[in-house]
């Protein structure tokens, strides 16, 4: 693999966009993530080392920078759109909804609406249409929706609500308070003090 990756490098410049990703940067960070992969006990069971958060960290960050790229160049994207791409294939899958094909729903009939829209956002990653998030919270109407549970969360820096086009996305902070505040409590994770 590392000599196929060192002959690519050596493939004639084209000139053409995404030529140095193709030929020189993804070449020379596949044989890292091919070996710390194998090596360290990420990808098999077994390894000489125990999995880890930092090996973890390293393998799923330079894999998505690589899928993101080969999505930019190849679909001539812009690098934004590209990474919104690779959040939407690594979607977080919470047993806390469920999707039955109509609109997603948050299992936990006690949570209130701000906290189901969390939740929603939370596994999307990604831009998530008020419309769907409505049909998914089943708020009384869109006005009060975006009054009372939407422009309060971008109040309080949870979310960006895109009021222009109707779209809502999860911040740190609220990926934060979904984490310890509404999923720990539930799904018995532990939490840093």
């Amino acid at each position: 693999m590392l000599d196929v990756c060192r002959e690519i490098e050596k493939l004639t410049r084209t000139g053409k966009p995404g030529d140095h990703s193709l030929r020189i940067l993804i070449p020379r960070l596949l044989p890292a993530l091919y070996d710390i992969r194998n090596n360290r006990g990420v990808g098999h069971v077994g390894g000489d080392v125990d999995p880890n958060l930092m090996d973890a960290t390293v393998v799923y960050s330079m894999a998505s920078w690589i899928i993101a790229e080969l999505i930019r160049v190849f679909h001539g994207v812009g690098t934004d759109e590209a990474q919104e791409a690779v959040d939407a294939l690594s979607e977080r899958k919470l047993t806390l909804i469920w999707s039955p094909g109509t609109a997603k729903r948050v299992l936990d009939p006690t949570l209130n609406a701000a906290d189901q829209t969390l939740v929603l956002l939370h596994q999307a990653l990604a831009w998530s249409p008020v419309a769907d998030l409505l049909a998914s919270v089943e708020y009384s109407t869109m006005s009060n929706y975006r009054t009372n549970v939407l422009s309060k969360l971008h109040h309080d820096r949870k979310i960006e609500f895109d009021k222009l086009n109707e779209r809502a996305r999860i911040s740190p902070r609220g990926s934060a308070h979904v984490e310890k505040e509404i999923l720990a409590p539930r799904l018995g994770w532990k939490t840093k003090a």
